[in-house]
Parts: structure tokens; sequence; C-alpha cells
């Protein structure tokens, strides 16, 4: 079934001028134009418009989503999966923060008391404790303690809002495929040019953490060893997570003391 794109635009959402704005972008091209000049899509067009729209809730940029629509390997079928994986992630923080702000509600109106650490449920979620042996519970021992003001309340989260937390998705991610680049061009970690990739990384890092050399190490163990950290890194290439790290050491040897 062809559809024009009024039609794609009621059934998606998405307005005319954002189809039309997107196709000149090279992100979505209609299958064909009619002889009355029309442009008509397809299924295929459909699901291109569909990853287009996951990569957007994901935080992507539309340059990055290009970049990775237009990789002649990609795989419609296993984006999917890391979607699938993403947002079931993003539920899972999601689901324990609304209990934790249900639980304080009714603390504060005076039903069930909370215990105190019930109070933080939910933040930091990624620092999940270590099972017994696994060597990187030291790691996230010491970067859960170089938090600077950490988020203490469901108020805070609400203050902040949905812009602040995209806002620091897009910067992570355009750092991620800057090193991705690197990881296709054959660059090793500690070659300049991915020096200065990892020196924004120290940067970005360091609004949030205090960010000494023992805590930028220990971050880069949790991204070599730490599963809930290797997923975050892995739909964007799986050598990403070994040579960042490998990369964030090689900094915290030269740059930090």
């Amino acid at each position: 079934m062809a559809y024009t794109v009024k039609n794609l635009s009621e059934i998606s959402g998405v307005t005319v001028r954002t189809l039309h704005f997107y196709e000149e972008a090279g992100l979505l091209k209609p299958a064909y134009y009619g002889s009355n000049g029309y442009r008509y899509y397809e299924e295929k067009e459909l699901l291109q418009l569909q990853q287009i729209l996951f990569f957007k809730e994901l935080g992507l940029t539309l340059k990055q989503i290009r970049n990775v629509l237009g990789k002649s390997d990609f795989n419609q079928i296993a984006a999917l999966y890391s979607h699938r994986k993403a947002l079931s992630c993003e539920w899972e923080k999601i689901g324990r923060l609304l209990k934790t702000i249900d639980k304080t509600i009714k603390h504060l109106k005076g039903g069930k008391k909370m215990k105190d650490k019930e109070m933080f449920d939910g933040f930091n979620i990624t620092l999940v404790k270590a099972k017994k042996g696994q060597s990187y519970s030291a790691a996230e021992e010491l970067v859960a303690q170089s938090v600077k003001n950490p988020t203490k309340s469901a108020e805070d989260v609400e203050k902040r809002g949905k812009a602040y937390y995209e806002n620091i998705a897009k910067t992570a991610h355009a750092l991620f495929e800057e090193l991705v680049y690197c990881i296709k061009k054959g660059l090793d970690p500690a070659d300049d040019e991915v020096q200065k990739i990892i020196k924004k990384h120290h940067a970005f890092m360091g609004k949030t953490h205090n960010a000494t050399k023992e805590v930028y190490q220990a971050f880069a163990q949790l991204y070599s060893e730490h599963p809930e950290f290797r997923k975050q890194l892995d739909p964007f290439h799986p050598k990403l997570a070994k040579f960042m790290a490998d990369a964030m050491r090689v900094f915290a040897d030269r740059k930090l003391s």
C-alpha cells in the first residue's frame, strides 16, 4: 500500500513539514513520485521513519541518525533489539523512581513511614550492587561517592526536567560516536585524536562527579567490566567499551594527578 505525505503524516503524527525536512536531510526519501508530483511512501519507508523516531527518542541527533541509517551494514532487526533493550532499561529506571515518588507522598502525608534507604531507591540505578567476588565492586563504590550534589528527592528530578536528561544523553552519545569513528579509522587509544575526545569526556563527567584520577580510572573499569555500563556502549560498537576504557586509562595516567 502506498501513502501520500499527508497520509503518512496522519498515521505517524509527524507533520508534513517535518517529513519534507527529513527528505531534504537525506533521512527519508519517498518510494517514488507520481505523475502528479506527489510523494508516495511504502512499507520500507514507514519502517525507516519508525527507526528515525526510535533513535530520536533515545537522544540521537539527526546527523547521528543519518550516519547510523546510512551504514552499509545497518541491520534493522538488530537495531530493533537494541532499541528494545535500551527502552526496557529506561522503563526499569522510571518504574523504580515512580515507586519512590509514591512511597514519599505516603510518607509526607503521614501514611506508611519510609526507611531512610528507601528515599534514594532508583537513583544511580546503573551502579547496581556487584555479586560477591566481582572485581568492579570497589570501583562502583568509589564512583558513587564521587557524585557532586546527588539528587536527593523526586522533586529535584521533576525540577530538572526531561530536557536536562535528554541533553546529557545527547552529549554522551555524540562522544561515543566520535570514538566509534576513531575505532573505524584504526586509531590507537593513546592517539592524540582519541585523547582529545577523552579530554571532552573527562570534562563532561566532571560536571556531575569529582573526576579525580582514581575516580576516572574507576569509571574506565566499569565501562570495560560492568554489564550495565557495557549495555550502554555495545549498541554503538562492540569494541567501544574496551577502546574507551583503555583511552580513559591513558588520559588518567598522562593528565590527572
